[in-house]
């Protein structure tokens, strides 16, 4: 009997949360008897070793769960796409051991991103007609899609510095695409969306509310997770898209897209331009990102978390009400770009300001 795809994205869901929950213990004992922790540092915010393998036990919940999804491998699209997160995990879980060199990951990114885009053949070409561009040729569509598939794993990798940020982060922005995704009936990328939501909430729990154990994600855990936010742009943004509500209803992907990820971005941006306007390399991590702001404005780990969150709820709120009111797909554009700038880069900037005067 063929179940119903709300029901079987429900099995996925609760399989992958089991099969992450599950595992996470063995996990948290190997790091600990083998020593794989992040110890405490002059950026850290955390006052004593903690291990950091978190991302491998989000990786297996993401497996198990597609494993009930019964034609992943008849996807080739799904199945190049997790064969990019096992690079991009293996590679990271290297860097938290042994500290790749920021260029050879950057490097290793590019080659991944183009590999993949090869791969599934998706690929951000679709302007939907935004600034006079219906479709991007291929010369140009590859090199602005590894641009941002680069810039999105590194994103999401550079705001995990708080306790539950990636996670929750990650669980809202899944959360948005699944939703776009099954309504337009596009079930694969769905599963895996509902997948990373259910691996990922264990984590989340015992990430913010854990006190002996706590593990962290790790760089493996955020350039994975990246890899599948990544991948779920090139989707949206493809150059045949077989969604109705995109076409007839003026659904502006790449403005969605953005204000989904709005937040990490903007703030990398921002971030990136702080070090280069003070003559510093833009891979010298520093302590200026909003989530050092607010934990200095005196907010707890979770409650940043959950500010970051809102500010880029309130984002995808704007394009939201400017793509309901009928705007077209240059007008949601600009929308979510400002009041993106406007929040990163605003509360950033008085947060910052408030700290220096109370100094």
């Amino acid at each position: 009997m063929d179940i119903a795809p709300k029901y079987r994205m429900l099995m996925l869901f609760v399989s992958a949360l089991a099969a992450t929950w599950l595992v996470y213990w063995p996990i948290l004992k190997i790091a600990r008897e083998k020593n794989i922790v992040d110890n405490p540092g002059e950026r850290k915010l955390q006052k004593r070793p903690v291990p950091v393998m978190g991302g491998i036990a989000v990786f297996f919940g993401i497996v198990v769960g597609l494993c009930y999804f019964k034609t992943m491998l008849s996807y080739t699209s799904l199945f190049s796409t997790l064969g990019a997160m096992v690079i991009m995990l293996y590679v990271g879980t290297i860097d938290d051991i042994r500290n790749i060199p920021p260029w050879v990951r950057l490097v290793i990114e590019v080659v991944v991103a183009t590999l993949l885009i090869y791969g599934t053949h998706f690929s951000i070409c679709n302007f939907q007609g935004l600034w006079g561009i219906k479709f991007l040729p291929t010369v140009w569509a590859v090199p602005l899609s590894v641009l941002a598939m680069v810039g999105i794993i590194n994103a999401i990798n550079m705001i995990d510095g708080v306790d539950g940020l990636v996670s929750g982060y990650c669980i809202m922005a899944c959360g948005l695409f699944f939703l776009v995704f099954f309504l337009s009936y596009d079930y694969s990328t769905a599963a895996l969306a509902a997948v990373c939501i259910g691996a990922l909430i264990p984590f989340f729990i015992h990430n913010v509310f854990g006190h002996e154990n706590k593990m962290f994600i790790g760089d493996g855990g955020t350039m994975m997770i990246g890899t599948v936010l990544s991948s779920m742009v090139m989707v949206l943004c493809r150059y045949r898209t077989e969604y109705l509500m995109f076409v007839d209803h003026q659904f502006g992907v790449i403005a969605f897209s953005l204000a989904v990820l709005s937040v990490p971005v903007f703030d990398t941006l921002r971030v990136i331009c702080w070090r280069l306007l003070h003559g510093r390399s833009p891979f010298r991590a520093d302590k200026n990102h909003l989530h050092h702001y607010l934990i200095d404005a005196g907010l707890s780990h979770f409650g940043v978390t959950m500010a970051e969150i809102a500010l880029n709820m309130a984002v995808v709120a704007a394009w939201a009400l400017t793509w309901q009111s009928g705007a077209g797909v240059e007008v949601q554009l600009y929308v979510v770009a400002g009041v993106a700038f406007v929040l990163t880069f605003g509360v950033a900037g008085l947060l910052h300001l408030k700290y220096r005067r109370r100094r």
